[in-house]
């Protein structure tokens, strides 16, 4: 079976990349960041990868496609953020998140993570919260707003750790 869809696409002046948050915050677009893109959807990894890596030209993304994998790494590598899906098979987001808070050494332990999700069920947002994220996308996300979150994220990371 074929199925046909059109996209009516409007032809856009490519902004630069110094007009996505006028906070101030691009201050921190040269730093290079070691981001986890956890997600089972490559589309969806390949989507956070060009937008991180978009906003902060220097950093370093790496894909794991479930919370078995995200683990794993966390346990091996330094990451100063955690983008972390939901619905995955094997582990969730959701267990993954409790597993990494209460598994890892004290400074992994804090990685900010924010939560990616398409599920707007308030009972599963809640119980992704209490896991133990520090935020939540819903998917599909918007680029500035996921730009914004991650900053944020990253900007009380590093204040928490300065004082």
């Amino acid at each position: 079976a074929h199925f046909w869809f059109y996209l009516p696409l409007q032809a856009q002046t490519p902004k630069s990349t110094t007009n996505i948050s006028h906070t101030g915050d691009d201050a921190h677009a040269d730093v290079a960041y070691q981001f986890l893109v956890v997600d089972d959807h490559p589309i969806n990894r390949l989507l956070a990868r060009q937008i991180l890596q978009k906003h902060w030209r220097n950093s370093k993304v790496v894909e794991v496609d479930n919370g078995v994998k995200a683990l794993a790494q966390l346990h091996a590598n330094h990451f100063d953020l955690v983008l972390m899906d939901m619905v995955m098979p094997e582990m969730d987001g959701i267990e993954a998140t409790q597993r990494l808070r209460q598994e890892l050494p004290a400074d992994a332990a804090n990685i900010p993570v924010l939560g990616l999700t398409a599920n707007v069920n308030p009972n599963d947002l809640e119980r992704f919260a209490k896991a133990g994220v520090d935020d939540t996308v819903l998917k599909p996300f918007d680029q500035v707003k996921l730009c914004e979150q991650v900053q944020h994220l990253l900007n009380k990371k590093k204040s928490f750790q300065d004082s």
